[in-house]
């Protein structure tokens, strides 16, 4: 047996997966996609650093912001990812 058929097959794999998947990422506004547009916090308005310096391993793998403003936490399509800040203990 040859080992053509299934290079072919691992060359098929990969390029679905570094061109499709990408593409309804983008489409999809997900992990995957590929954000070109300049973003601001949802918070306060403030435009993102066009050069970004991740805060954490998420933001230096998958993308986003840290505000410089309000320290609220951004995904690379704008929307806020952080925890909603508490006030207090809520009860009775």
């Amino acid at each position: 047996m040859h080992a053509t058929p299934l290079l072919v097959l691992f060359a098929i794999a990969g390029l679905v997966w570094f061109v499709v998947f990408p593409i309804l990422g983008t489409t999809l506004k997900d992990k995957w996609g590929i954000n070109l547009h300049r973003v601001s916090c949802p918070r306060c308005g403030t435009p993102m650093p066009v050069v970004r310096k991740p805060a954490s391993m998420s933001q230096a793998l998958l993308g986003g912001w840290t505000c410089p403003n309000c320290r609220c936490e951004v995904d690379k399509w704008g929307r806020n990812i952080s925890p909603p800040a508490h006030d207090g203990p809520t009860g009775a």
